[in-house]
C-alpha cells in the first residue's frame, strides 16, 4: 500500500467499479491509484489558518502534494504513503483534527452553513447546534452503527443556503422577529419531510435521538439510508419524537437566493466574505498554505468549507476582500463566478483512481474551454459509472468506459448513454451535441 503507484498504460486495466458504501477518513484511509486518501473532517465545517498550513505540510511531506475539497465539505490529502501514517496521525492530533476512534470519525458527517456566524440575515448562529451534534455523535457508541454515508445538514439559511444538499437528517433555522425555531426533517424518496419544530437548544439532541431510532429501524445493509425506509418506519421515527417540539403547520420554504458563491459575498450592503473555488475540487498544498498565510497577514484566521468545493473567509471591508481575491487568483483559486470550471464536477480519474477509464480532469478542462454553450449549465465528467463526483443530475454527463465517453443529457452517470464517442471528438463539443444527442 505504500508509495505512488505508476499510471496505467492500458485503459483496459481499470478495475470493475464497485460502491464501497463507506468513505475514507483519517483513521481509516482508502487506497486509490495514487496512494492513500486521508480525509479530514473539520469540526463545525471550519479550519484555522494554522491548521491549513499544517495540513499543507503533511500533503507535501507525506503525500503527493495534492489536496481535494469534497462535496461533503471535507478535505482530502492524496497520495499518502502508508509508511508515514504515524507521522500524519501525530500531526492531525496535535492540531485537533483526530477523533478518538475510526468508528466515531466515520459517522461524524455534519455539514453546516459556510457563513454561519458571519451572516446577519441568518438571525442566529447555528454553529453551537453543529458542535453539540458532533459531540453527541462521537460520544454515543450506538450512533457509530450509522451507515458511513449517513449525513446531517444544519442550515442557517441566509444568502448561501444548503437547500440543494441532500441529507438524511436536516435541521433548518426558521427566523422570526421574536423567536427562533429549528425545523427538523428526514429524507424520503420525494425529498425532505419536516417532522418537528424545535427550540434551538433541543435541536442537536433531537437529531441524535432520531438517528438512534434509525439505527434500530434500518435495513440490514451498510448502505441503507433514511430515504430507504418504508412509510411505516418513517411514521415510527416521528412517533419517537412525539415529546419533542411541535408538528410544523407548513413546509419551510427554500431560501430563494441569487448570491454568487464565488468572489465577494455582499451581505447587508457590505462585503462580509469572499469565496475562493478549487478548480475541479483540487488544490496544491502550496496554494492552500499560501492562501492561509495571505489571510493571516490581514488578521483573518478562519476558513469555512462548503459542498461547492469553495473556501470562504470573512472580511471586514472591501480592501480585505480585494487583497484575498488577488492572492487567491495568483495561487490558482477560482475567484470569478463566471469561470466555467466551477460548473463542472469531475472525479480524480486515471491514474489516481484504479476504477477510472480516462483522465477526467484533462477532459473537464477541455470541455471548460468550450463553455458556455446553450442549454449546458452543469457538466459531470466521470471516470466510470459510479459517478462519485456528483449524484445529482447534470445537463451534460460524460461517462468514461472502455470504448470512449458515454454521453448523457439531463441525467446522471448511472443513466443510459445516448451515444458513445471517442475522447478526441470532445475537442469539438458543439459538433458532438449537434448529432442529436
Amino acid at each position: 500500500m505504500s508509495g505512488h503507484p505508476p499510471a496505467k498504460t492500458d485503459a483496459a486495466a481499470a478495475e470493475a467499479p464497485s460502491v464501497k458504501g463507506w468513505c475514507p477518513g483519517a483513521l481509516r484511509p482508502m487506497l486509490t491509484g495514487d496512494g492513500l486518501i486521508v480525509r479530514v473532517r473539520p469540526r463545525c465545517g471550519a479550519l484555522s489558518a494554522a491548521q491549513l498550513i499544517a495540513l499543507s505540510e503533511v500533503a507535501r511531506r507525506h503525500g503527493n502534494g495534492l489536496v481535494d475539497l469534497t462535496r461533503r465539505a471535507n478535505l482530502q490529502l492524496r497520495g499518502i504513503d502508508e509508511r508515514h501514517l504515524p507521522e500524519v496521525w501525530q500531526t492531525l492530533s496535535q492540531i485537533g483534527l483526530m477523533d478518538e476512534s475510526a468508528d466515531a470519525e466515520s459517522v461524524r458527517n455534519v455539514m453546516v452553513s459556510p457563513l454561519a456566524g458571519i451572516d446577519p440575515p441568518e438571525g442566529f448562529d447555528v454553529r453551537p447546534i453543529a458542535s453539540a451534534l458532533e459531540k453527541a455523535i462521537t460520544e454515543t457508541p450506538a450512533l457509530w452503527a450509522l451507515p458511513g454515508k449517513f449525513g446531517f445538514v444544519i442550515d442557517g439559511g441566509g444568502p448561501l443556503p444548503l437547500d440543494g444538499e441532500r441529507a438524511d437528517i436536516r435541521l433548518r433555522a426558521i427566523h422570526a422577529d421574536t423567536q427562533h425555531t429549528i425545523a427538523l426533517g428526514i429524507d424520503t424518496p420525494s425529498g425532505t419531510h419536516w417532522v418537528r419544530l424545535l427550540h434551538p437548544s433541543h435541536a442537536a439532541s433531537a437529531a441524535a435521538r432520531l438517528a438512534e431510532e434509525f439505527v434500530r429501524a434500518q435495513k440490514p445493509t451498510a448502505r441503507a439510508r433514511m430515504r430507504d425506509l418504508d412509510p411505516a418506519a418513517h411514521d415510527a421515527l416521528q412517533n419517537a419524537l412525539s415529546d419533542e417540539g411541535t408538528q410544523p403547520d407548513r413546509t419551510p420554504r427554500p431560501n430563494d437566493t441569487t448570491t454568487s458563491r464565488i468572489g465577494a459575498i455582499q451581505i447587508s450592503k457590505r462585503i462580509a466574505a469572499v469565496g475562493l473555488g478549487a478548480p475541479l475540487g483540487r488544490l496544491t498544498a502550496d496554494a492552500l498554505s499560501g492562501l492561509a498565510k495571505a489571510a493571516s497577514r490581514i488578521g483573518n484566521d478562519t476558513f469555512r468549507l462548503s459542498p461547492w468545493r469553495t473556501l470562504y473567509v470573512s472580511t471586514q471591508n472591501e480592501e480585505e476582500a480585494a487583497s484575498l481575491l488577488a492572492a487567491g487568483g495568483d495561487l490558482g483559486f477560482v475567484v470569478d463566478a463566471a469561470n466555467p470550471l466551477m460548473t463542472i464536477d469531475a472525479c480524480p480519474g486515471s491514474p489516481a483512481c484504479r476504477s477510472a477509464w480516462a483522465d477526467t480532469r484533462h477532459t473537464a478542462r477541455q470541455i471548460a474551454a468550450q463553455l458556455p454553450l446553450p442549454g449546458i449549465g452543469s457538466v459531470h465528467v466521470s471516470g466510470c459509472a459510479k459517478g462519485c463526483a456528483r449524484s445529482k443530475a447534470a445537463d451534460l454527463v460524460l461517462v468514461a468506459g472502455p470504448a470512449g465517453f458515454g454521453i448523457v443529457r439531463h441525467g446522471t452517470a448511472t443513466s443510459t448513454s445516448d451515444a458513445v464517442v471517442n475522447p478526441t471528438a470532445l475537442i469539438d463539443l458543439p459538433a458532438v451535441l449537434r448529432t442529436g444527442i
